[in-house]
């Protein structure tokens, strides 16, 4: 039996991570492992005329994404400039106004009289709307979506987004945050003023990067690992609002707190279409905020918003299901629903593909139009799927697993069928489909390596996340004592054993598992689990395999 330093070891080697490179993304190291913000396209543009604005107390408004990256990111810039004795104008757009520089927005901006506009989180490719500000003002944007040329924002005095073309910086997958608080640490650095504070933000910085979904690779594991410990001491007192109405330790925070905790809490407003509170973005206020009356306030409005967004998800999936059921012979599902919100479609979408293992197209009505969200798999790209159907869209876009829609009319019938028909679903089958969402296991384990020891020596590589998934392991054992546990009986409790190796262990929100009993092959994520303060591993089961009919968490 291997030791738990040895399946680390090997663990790592797996994923490209040896020697020098193991040891630096074992342990990041702030002061080497952070690439000089200088060598950003734009930075030469921008911090000029960002200390002019400072020197010359100019009127700044910060246009930020309705987020849980541009709400960091706009509350980290508020918080900075703050720090240099100037107070910038945060804007949030609502969702319903649409994504980006809308013309609303627009208005919204000039409406202020702005000397200096900062976008963040959005902006690269608002040619039109970056021009008419440049009009008036002179804009700086800081973002990190794809560039396309033919709709670059030219306008822009400077574009900070390391993913443009000729951008020489090394690390180009920062999300806004990450690129804000570089700006501003450029600009502390070029007024010659002590930087050191700006370490203080870095809480938001992990919030934005966990809950933005950005890879936690690179610089960005380095920006996470030190933001948790500065968020274990925030000084930030939304955050440890938000942390005690989400209940859970501050001081023992972990990726997976921002990604099921914090993130979905700042988003929650903007999915109900409840991001307003006193004529301000509530989730941007609790961020900034200095008051600790109304950050408990803004907590516990951010907390309800949460549990009736999970309620109004749950109630849409109802009905989602129901439409998938009778589509188990499509590649891809397109369901739609009169009475469905738009703010939470996206999330529909997830759960979706997360239990049928195909591709997903969410429509929901919103005023006259209707909108959808799509959520995707595998080698199947979202826009490759949106094209297929581009005439019925009035517009689309996004990344490979996931995009937004207009319907151009409201034939989704229509629209379903060309869906379907997509080029892309040629040869494939929805089995076929459904085996681009298994991951092989990193490692095959016995039950007996799945000990105590190495479920804490997992905690310590972490922050897990995109690009540096939780590890998973296969084991072939038995499965004893099945029970279904939850509010609603949706996930299996059990125990796997091998000879005297016994371990607890849970399949979420499988609750046809409960009669499965025997050995089998388990693949699993391992975890600590306390009870009665005893520590002790669990087994987080991802798939169940050699039964009749496979069944799959």
């Amino acid at each position: 039996m291997r030791t738990s330093s040895e399946i680390i070891t090997e663990l790592l080697a797996k994923r490209g991570l040896t020697g020098e490179d193991g040891k630096r993304f074992l342990h990041p190291d702030f002061d080497h492992d952070l690439h000089d913000q200088k060598l950003m396209k734009g930075m030469d543009l921008a911090i000029p005329r960002l200390v002019q604005a400072v020197k010359n107390k100019e009127k700044i408004v910060i246009f930020g994404d309705y987020d849980a990256d541009g709400i960091p990111a706009t509350a980290l810039l508020v918080r900075a400039f703050g720090l240099l004795g100037l107070e910038a104008i945060p804007l949030i757009p609502a969702r319903s106004d649409g994504y980006g520089l809308t013309a609303i927005a627009v208005a919204a901006i000039l409406a202020e009289h702005p000397d200096l506009v900062i976008t963040v989180d959005n902006g690269t490719v608002s040619k039109k709307e970056v021009a008419e500000l440049a009009e008036t003002c002179n804009v700086i944007i800081i973002d990190h979506h794809e560039p396309d040329i033919a709709h670059l924002a030219t306008a822009a005095l400077a574009l900070i987004n390391p993913k443009q073309a000729d951008c020489d910086y090394p690390f180009k997958e920062l999300c806004a945050a990450g690129l804000a608080w570089k700006v501003m640490v450029a600009l502390f650095q070029e007024l010659n003023q002590p930087w050191e504070p700006l370490k203080w933000l870095l809480d938001l910085v992990a919030v934005a990067t966990v809950a933005d979904m950005v890879p936690l690779l690179g610089e960005n594991r380095t920006l996470v690992t030190y933001g948790l410990r500065v968020m274990a001491k925030s000084r930030n007192i939304g955050i440890q609002a938000l942390a005690s109405i989400a209940g859970f330790d501050l001081e023992q925070v972990s990726a997976g707190d921002i990604g099921f905790k914090i993130g979905p809490r700042i988003n929650a407003p903007s999915r109900m279409h409840l991001e307003v509170v006193n004529d301000k973005n509530a989730a941007l206020c609790l961020l900034t905020t200095n008051d600790l009356k109304e950050a408990d306030t803004l907590a516990h409005y951010l907390n309800t918003q949460n549990n009736e967004r999970q309620a109004l998800v749950d109630a849409h999936l109802a009905e989602a299901y129901a439409q998938a059921e009778i589509q188990t012979d499509k590649c891809a599902l397109v369901v739609f629903h009169k009475d469905w919100s738009t703010g939470v479609i996206g999330l529909v979408a997830s759960r979706l593909v997360e239990k049928y293992k195909r591709p997903a197209i969410v429509l929901a009505p919103e005023g006259d139009e209707i909108k959808g969200s799509v959520r995707s798999v595998g080698d199947i790209e979202a826009l490759a799927m949106l094209n297929a159907a581009s005439q019925h869209l009035e517009r689309f876009g996004g990344h490979a697993k996931a995009a937004g829609l207009t319907l151009k009319d409201h034939d989704i019938a229509a629209f379903a069928v060309a869906i379907h028909g997509a080029k892309v679903f040629e040869g494939r089958t929805p089995e076929t489909i459904a085996a681009l969402c298994y991951k092989e296991p990193d490692m095959v384990l016995t039950l007996g390596e799945a000990n105590l020891e190495l479920a804490q020596k997992l905690q310590e590589l972490a922050p897990y996340g995109m690009g540096f998934s939780t590890p998973l392991f296969r084991t072939t054992t038995a499965i004893t004592s099945c029970r279904q546990v939850g509010k609603e009986k949706q996930h299996l409790s059990c125990f796997l054993e091998e000879g005297s190796v016994k371990r607890k262990a849970i399949a979420f929100r499988q609750p046809e598992l409960e009669d499965v009993l025997g050995n089998f092959e388990i693949d699993f994520h391992l975890e600590t689990d306390e009870w009665n303060n005893v520590i002790s591993p669990s087994c987080i089961i991802e798939k169940i395999g050699r039964i009749k009919k496979e069944l799959r968490a």
